[in-house]
C-alpha cells in the first residue's frame, strides 16, 4: 500500500532528526496526559465528536552545542510515543503513534518559563471507514495516517530535584493526507498535564559540526499519491519538479521564492469520472505555480511552510492558491531528501515525497 510505505518513511525521516544531536549531558524522561474532545470541523463528522483521553511517553535532550541552537531559547528535540482513546469504541476506536518533535523556551520567567512543542509523525488508529461495517465513520479513511500536535506549556523547575512539571492546552490532528478517502481527519484540543526526570549523563565528546552553508538556488524532484472519490477509488499518481531561490536572513532562517509544475490527472477525473487517463495533453494535467515562503533550521532539517498561487490550471475545481508544510532534511552540504502535505485551505491534496539538490 503506497501510502503506508510514504508514511514510514516519513517516521524514519523524523526519528534520525530527533536522535542525532550529542549535545548537553542531561536527558529528560516525560510522562505525558492529555484530557479533552474530538471536535468536528465538517457536519459530516459530528457523530464523531466524544471527550477523548490520552498518554504520552517522551524522551528529550536538550541542545546548546551546535549553531543553529544558539538561535532559540533553551531548545529539545523529543520522541513522544502516544496513546490516545477516541472517545467512541465503535467508531473512532484507538490511536497509537510516535512523534518526533522539537521544543523552545517562548518567554522566561522568575522560576518557570513558557515554552511551545511542535511534533509530527505516524500514527495508526484502529477504526476506520468501511462500507459494509464503519460507514458512519467519515473522517479516516485508512488504518495508517499522519499525526501533527502542537502544545504551548507553563514549565516549572525545583532547585536541587530532578523532576519539573508542565501545564499547557493543544491541539492533536490525525489525516492521511488524502492517499485513502474519505478524509476528513479529526482534531482533538485538549489540555496538557505533564512531569519529566531530568537525568544527568556523562559530558558528550561528539561536537555535530553544522555544514549547511547558505546557497541561494535549490531545484527537486516529488511525487505523491492521492484517490478522489468514494464510490470510485481510483488511485493518481502526481509528479512534480520545482526550483527555490532562497533569501537568507541567518543560519536559522531563510526566504523562500519559487515556482512548481504539478502533473495531476484528478482534473480529468473531476469532469468526467469515466473519461480515460491516458493520451491525455500536457495542457489537460498540468499545473504551474508560483510561491512565496519560509524555512527555519532545526538540526538537520528545514521546516518548510509555502504559500503558492496557480498561473495555469486546467479545471476549477481547486482554489487560485495552495499552501505546502514540509521537511527538507539535509544529508550533505547539497543533498536531501524532502516530504511536504500540499492542502488548499486545510483541505489535504496530498502528500509528497521526493529528492533536492542545492546550488
Amino acid at each position: 500500500m503506497i501510502g503506508k510505505r510514504h508514511l514510514v518513511l516519513l517516521i524514519s525521516l523524523l526519528v534520525v532528526t530527533a536522535t542525532q544531536a550529542q549535545d548537553r549531558p542531561k536527558i529528560a524522561y516525560g510522562f505525558n496526559y492529555y484530557p479533552g474532545f474530538l471536535v468536528a470541523h465538517r457536519d459530516d463528522s459530528k457523530n464523531l465528536e466524544a471527550h477523548i483521553h490520552g498518554f504520552e511517553f517522551q524522551i528529550s535532550k536538550l541542545q546548546s552545542v551546535q549553531p543553529w541552537a544558539k538561535h532559540y531559547k533553551k531548545p529539545e528535540v523529543y520522541m513522544g510515543f502516544l496513546y490516545m482513546n477516541l472517545g467512541r469504541p465503535n467508531l473512532t476506536g484507538q490511536a497509537f503513534a510516535a512523534m518526533p518533535g522539537f521544543e523552545t523556551s517562548v518567554k522566561t520567567l522568575k522560576n518557570s518559563q513558557i515554552r511551545f512543542r511542535f511534533s509530527t509523525g505516524l500514527a495508526y488508529l484502529t477504526k476506520k471507514f468501511n462500507p459494509y461495517e464503519n460507514r458512519r465513520n467519515q473522517a479516516i479513511g485508512s488504518h495508517i495516517n499522519g499525526v501533527m500536535q502542537g502544545v504551548a506549556t507553563w514549565e516549572r523547575k525545583f532547585v536541587d530535584n530532578p523532576w519539573h512539571i508542565q501545564l499547557g492546552i493543544g491541539l492533536t490532528h490525525f489525516s492521511n493526507g488524502a492517499f485513502r478517502v474519505p478524509n476528513l481527519g479529526v482534531n482533538m484540543p485538549s489540555l496538557y498535564f505533564g512531569a519529566n526526570y531530568l537525568k544527568e549523563q556523562k559530558p558528550s565528546r561528539i561536537r555535530v559540526k553544522d555544514t549547511l552553508n547558505p546557497y541561494p538556488w535549490q531545484v527537486y524532484a516529488v511525487y505523491g499519491f492521492k484517490e478522489r472519490s468514494l464510490t470510485q477509488t481510483t488511485g493518481f499518481n502526481i509528479w512534480s519538479v520545482g526550483l527555490t531561490h532562497l533569501k537568507h536572513v541567518n543560519i536559522k532562517r531563510s526566504w523562500r521564492f519559487g515556482s512548481d509544475i504539478y502533473l495531476d490527472k484528478t482534473h480529468v477525473f473531476v469532469k468526467d469520472m469515466n473519461a480515460p487517463l491516458t493520451g491525455l495533453a500536457l495542457p489537460d494535467y498540468t499545473e504551474l505555480g508560483f510561491y512565496v515562503g519560509h524555512q527555519l533550521l532545526i538540526s538537520r532539517v528545514y521546516f518548510i511552510t509555502d504559500i503558492g498561487f496557480y498561473a495555469y490550471k486546467p479545471s476549477s475545481h481547486k482554489y487560485i492558491t495552495y499552501q505546502r508544510l514540509g521537511f527538507n532534511y539535509h544529508f550533505n552540504q547539497r543533498a536531501y531528501v524532502l516530504t511536504a502535505l500540499k492542502i488548499h485551505f486545510g483541505i489535504a491534496d496530498h502528500f509528497t515525497w521526493g529528492v533536492g539538490y542545492r546550488l
